[in-house]
C-alpha cells in the first residue's frame, strides 16, 4: 500500500461538487436591486458581497465607513464544500461588487455569484489577481493569503477594486489601504518572530487538509504530511498507520488540526494519539467567534506553532 500523502502530495483542486440547482434571482431579489440604483446602499455606502469572511474582514480594513460589506459564508464553514441557499442570492444581486479568491476554492460560492451579479458588477478573484501581479501559485493551491505579503497583494487588490466602483473615494481607499499595509508589517515582523523561537529540527508541519503551503514558505517551515485526500473526501484505507509512521520517523512534536474540517481531524487526531504527540489548531480559511479577522488568524497560528512546536515540545 502506497504511503498515505507522506511525503505530502500536490494536490490540484478543480472545485467539482455535486450540481447545484440553479439559483437564480427572485423577483423580490430583483426590485431590490432595482431600488438599490448601482447597489449602494441608502447612506451612499458600496456594497460589497465577499465569498470568505476572511475577505469581508479585508475589504472593512480597505474600504472603511464607505463600504457596506457581506459574505456569503457564514463563520466556519469550509469554503471547498459550502453549498449557497437561496436566500443568497439577493446578497449577490444587490452588490456593485462581488469578492472572492479563485483557483477553485469556493465552486459553491462561485457558482451563486456568476449566476446572480447584476449586468456590469465585477467578480474580482483575489489570488487570480494576486498572482497576474507576481505572486508565485505553488501547484494551484489557492491559500495565497497565509503568505503575508501576499496577502497585502490581496488587499492592494481590494483597494483597486473599489476605486473602479467609487472613484470618489479613491483618497479613503488609499490612505485606509496604508494603514492597513502596516499594520501588515507589524504583523509580519511579529511572526517571523513567533518562529524563530522554534528550534529548526521542530519545524514541521503535519494537517489536516493541504492549506499551508504559503505560511510555511512564507516562515521556513517543512510540511511533512496532511491528512485529508482532498476537500471534503474520505481518508483511504491505511491513513491512520500512515501519518503515525510519518509522526514517529520524523520525530513530529504535534499535528495540527482545523476547526471547520470534521472527519479527516479524527484520523489526523488518531495518528497523533498512536504517536504519542499532542493535538494542537491551526486556522487556514475560515473565521470563528475566537479569530475574527485576518490579523487575528496569523497572530493566532504563530502563537500556536511556538507553543505546540517550541523548545520543549519532544519532552
Amino acid at each position: 500500500m502506497r504511503p498515505f500523502f507522506w511525503p505530502p502530495m500536490r494536490l490540484r483542486i478543480t472545485g467539482a461538487l455535486p450540481l447545484l440547482l440553479p439559483l437564480t434571482v427572485s423577483a423580490a431579489a430583483l426590485l431590490a436591486a432595482a431600488c438599490g440604483g448601482n447597489g449602494d446602499t441608502a447612506d451612499g455606502r458600496v456594497k460589497v458581497v465577499t465569498t470568505l469572511p476572511l475577505f469581508a474582514d479585508m475589504v472593512r480594513q480597505v474600504g472603511g465607513d464607505r463600504v457596506d460589506v457581506s459574505a456569503l459564508l457564514p463563520a466556519g464553514a469550509d469554503p471547498h464544500t459550502f453549498e449557497p441557499a437561496p436566500r443568497d442570492v439577493q446578497s449577490v444581486a444587490t452588490a456593485s461588487i462581488a469578492l472572492g479568491n479563485g483557483l477553485g476554492l469556493e465552486p459553491g460560492a462561485d457558482k451563486i455569484i456568476e449566476a446572480n451579479l447584476k449586468s456590469g458588477a465585477q467578480y474580482v478573484k483575489l489570488a487570480e489577481k494576486a498572482q497576474e501581479q507576481g505572486v508565485q501559485v505553488i501547484d494551484d493551491n489557492p491559500h495565497l493569503w497565509l503568505d503575508i505579503d501576499a496577502a497585502k497583494t490581496y488587499a492592494a487588490g481590494i483597494r483597486d477594486s473599489l476605486v473602479q466602483v467609487d472613484p470618489a473615494g479613491a483618497s479613503a481607499y488609499g490612505r485606509n489601504y496604508d494603514a492597513y499595509a502596516a499594520t501588515l508589517a507589524e504583523l509580519s515582523q511579529y511572526a517571523r518572530q513567533k518562529v524563530a523561537s522554534i528550534p529548526a529540527g521542530n519545524r514541521k508541519l503535519v494537517t489536516t487538509h493541504d492549506a499551508f503551503p504559503y505560511l510555511a514558505r512564507y516562515l521556513g517551515l517543512e510540511i511533512v504530511a496532511f491528512a485529508e485526500e482532498g476537500p471534503g473526501q474520505e481518508s483511504g484505507p491505511g491513513a491512520i498507520a500512515s501519518l503515525t509512521r510519518a509522526l514517529e520517523d520524523q520525530h513530529v512534536p504535534a499535528v495540527f488540526t482545523e476547526p471547520q474540517i470534521g472527519g479527516a481531524n479524527k484520523v489526523l487526531e488518531q495518528a497523533a494519539q498512536d504517536a504519542g504527540v499532542r493535538v494542537c489548531t491551526l486556522y487556514s480559511d475560515s473565521l470563528d467567534d475566537k479569530v475574527r479577522s485576518y490579523a487575528d488568524l496569523i497572530r493566532f497560528d504563530v502563537d500556536e506553532l511556538a507553543r505546540c512546536l517550541g523548545p520543549g515540545s519532544n519532552a
